[in-house]
């Protein structure tokens, strides 16, 4: 056949073809062979004279590009479940080295949805210990070196829980921290773009019920991670650097006592009279000194209606005294006059009877007299 320089990318078609052999051992050394052309750094002397004639064979500027224009990161990522354990460390091996490159070669793992099937690696207890330490630096360099829409996109896919794994290695604790950190930058910077499209909206003429932003999206890392680092290692480089990730990221509600994100002002928020954050499950108004001097004003207004109640309460009960006693008075001169009425009556009823006696007298006089003069 013709020259293999004449071929675009030399061997490394029939190598990436070679990926997908039926055989392990064909297999191998193809994976071998195209994890050290990712390794390789083309030098400033590569298109240097050798053997003292010039060398007029044009160098790419980066040889993972060619790995990835023969389309090898696919079969790479069908490697990555292959039965066979070194297989799997290879292909793991090659591709963090991919994904420590730039941004559009980090791009190409993720295109090739290879991220997944990693994670899965990564938390399955029972993966070689070589294998998931290949895995995890997939992720770790992706996170390193990726861009912020690339982040959000691996986060979704679960790549914080394998930084959270990794924080309970001590070797691989400080890689860690460093992929939270660059995980946290970007959320801090999606937080700050989602405000500034709020507060955009709010000064337009759009309608406020057409909030196309909705509630915020849950937090990219948990509080929780940064302080696994600070108490489970001893080491002060660690120990400063979750400390300095924690200060720039993450509160502390100084009520209820729980972690909030630093960036998003609707969890927590810094009051400037209590000179502390507070989040917004918690109401900090009460321990305020202009809440305590309108509770006291209230207060005092509670007992002063209480006073005035219970002296219009006492004022009534004077009164009602006062109308029965009143009215004790009108029934007792109202029996007194009865009494006099009454006993007037009675002087009256006797002097009429002796008349009457006195006129029987006459009658029965006059009758005798009739009688005697009768004869």
């Amino acid at each position: 056949s013709g020259d293999p320089r004449d071929v675009p990318g030399g061997l490394v078609p029939k190598l990436v073809e070679l990926l997908l052999h039926s055989s392990w051992r064909v297999t191998k050394p193809a994976l071998r062979t195209i994890g050290n052309i990712v390794c390789a750094e083309c030098g400033d002397d590569a298109n240097n004279t050798k053997n003292g004639e010039d060398n007029n064979l044009a160098m790419p500027a980066d040889f993972t590009e060619v790995i990835l224009d023969c389309e090898a990161v696919p079969r790479l990522k069908l490697l990555i479940t292959h039965v066979n354990r070194e297989i799997q460390k290879e292909a793991c091996w090659t591709l963090s080295n991919i994904a420590a490159g730039t941004v559009d070669q980090i791009q190409a793992v993720i295109d090739s949805e290879a991220i997944p099937p990693l994670v899965k690696l990564v938390n399955d207890k029972n993966t070689d210990q070589e294998v998931r330490s290949e895995a995890c630096w997939v992720v770790l360099n992706a996170t390193s070196c990726g861009s912020d829409q690339q982040i959000e996109v691996l986060v979704a896919e679960g790549c914080v829980s394998v930084l959270g794994l990794l924080l309970e290695d001590a070797s691989m604790v400080s890689m860690a921290l460093e992929g939270l950190e660059r995980v946290l930058q970007v959320e801090e910077h999606l937080e700050a773009n989602r405000r500034a499209r709020a507060q955009r909206r709010r000064n337009s003429s759009i309608d406020s019920d057409d909030d196309s932003e909705g509630s915020p999206p849950s937090p990219l890392v948990n509080a929780s991670l940064i302080k696994k680092a600070l108490e489970k290692h001893n080491s002060n480089a660690v120990s400063k650097r979750a400390e300095r990730i924690w200060n720039n990221h993450f509160v502390y509600c100084k009520l209820c006592r729980q972690s909030y994100s630093k960036h998003r002002t609707s969890d927590a928020k810094f009051c400037d009279e209590c000179k502390c954050y507070v989040c917004s499950k918690c109401n900090c108004e009460i321990y305020h000194l202009s809440y305590q001097e309108e509770l006291w004003a209230a207060s005092e207004e509670k007992k002063e209606a209480t006073k005035r109640a219970k002296k219009s309460k006492r004022q009534k009960r004077k009164e009602k005294r006062k109308e029965k006693n009143k009215t004790k008075q009108q029934e007792a001169k109202a029996a007194e006059t009865l009494t006099i009425t009454c006993q007037s009556v009675q002087h009256v009823i006797p002097n009429n009877g002796n008349n009457q006696s006195e006129d029987q007298e006459i009658s029965y006089h006059d009758n005798d007299i009739n009688t005697i003069a009768s004869p």
